[in-house]
């Protein structure tokens, strides 16, 4: 895995994730009475002791990674990781060569799961990569499993060997406090949905300006066209867009106009979209996509042109819209957005 998808799906991770003394709490579920070593993960009804010896390394050398989704067989996923020193500085260096895997040195984790899914590939391959699998606890139709004694490679000596062999075996004292409790999963559901419908990226445009996702907070709501250079000269819209443009700065100030290249960076792409734009003597804000931005395109869009709105906290506003569109199917369609 890549530094940047790495430090980008920890950040999405924490979405999810709760550590210890910082535990939410919603009004219609019971859990049970938390101490200042609970770890409770109400999204799973998830709740265990963190052993009196992770306390020498859990603020230098221990990394949680916890993920829950409604999107595969493994419901969540809470994994614990023994990091070096120096480790953790390649963990903070975007730059770093040095492939994720010879960082993280698992030690154990919990998943949960339906009980139906437990032949499953996705869980069969989890279960593989640790010598001992134990059903821990159970509720409704989930299980919930712990799986220790890590089979993969472990690039540790010395000290960092024996650190690692400490909170290894200190999976069983966590084991023998793990008690669970009634969780909604539509919770995770909406908040998968929200993620996936927000747009984030730090990029910059055709014209080589810095441009960031903190654009959107500059209009109540943003029309988002996205095209690729290798659709001209047969699908090229840009004059109609530098109209709609226009006619949004007259009579809705509050709506702004972007346009994102999705071929781009790259240097033929960029020179054929700036001829675009000449031709139509076009000067709407032209985004060239970064890492992020380009795997929400993979994931979210099914064809080209398409156009989306997007609030001011970069959220899609209703369903896309596909195929080329006449000024006045753009303008009445941000009129009744800006009406719902």
């Amino acid at each position: 895995m890549k530094k940047k998808h790495f430090l980008f799906f920890i950040a999405m991770l924490f979405v999810f994730s709760f550590s210890a003394c910082t535990a939410e709490k919603t009004q219609s579920q019971s859990a049970p009475e938390m101490t200042d070593r609970t770890v409770q993960l109400d999204k799973c009804g998830l709740q265990y002791e963190a052993p009196q010896e992770w306390i020498a390394y859990e603020q230098t050398n221990m990394l949680p990674i916890t993920n829950t989704t409604t999107e595969g067989d493994i419901y969540a996923k809470i994994q614990y990781n023994y990091v070096t020193d120096e480790g953790m500085k390649e963990l903070s260096t975007v730059s770093s060569t040095v492939p994720i895997e010879d960082i993280l040195q698992p030690f154990g984790e919990i998943i949960v799961f339906k009980q139906n899914k437990l032949e499953s590939e996705e869980i069969k391959n989890e279960f593989a990569l640790y010598q001992k699998q134990e059903q821990v606890a159970s509720q409704e139709e989930y299980v919930y499993y712990m799986l220790t004694e890590y089979q993969g490679d472990i690039y540790l000596e010395g000290k960092d060997l024996e650190a690692y062999n400490i909170l290894s075996d200190s999976m069983q004292t966590l084991k023998q406090t793990i008690s669970v409790y009634p969780f909604d999963e539509t919770i995770v559901a909406e908040a998968i949905d929200q993620i996936k419908r927000t747009i984030s990226f730090a990029s910059t445009t055709l014209e080589g300006e810095p441009v960031d996702s903190s654009i959107f907070g500059n209009a109540d709501l943003t029309v988002i066209n996205f095209w690729g250079s290798y659709c001209y000269p047969n699908i090229n819209e840009t004059a109609t867009l530098q109209q709609l443009k226009t006619e949004l700065v007259t009579k809705h100030p509050n709506v702004q106009f972007v346009q994102v290249v999705i071929d781009t960076p790259q240097p033929e792409a960029e020179k054929i979209a700036l001829q675009a734009k000449q031709e139509a003597n076009a000067d709407f804000i032209s985004i060239m996509t970064d890492e992020t931005l380009a795997n929400w395109i993979v994931q979210n869009l099914a064809g080209l042109p398409t156009t989306i709105f997007v609030n001011s906290k970069g959220q899609m506003i209703g369903e896309q819209i596909q195929g080329i569109q006449t000024l006045e199917n753009y303008m009445t369609m941000i009129e009744n957005a800006l009406v719902e």
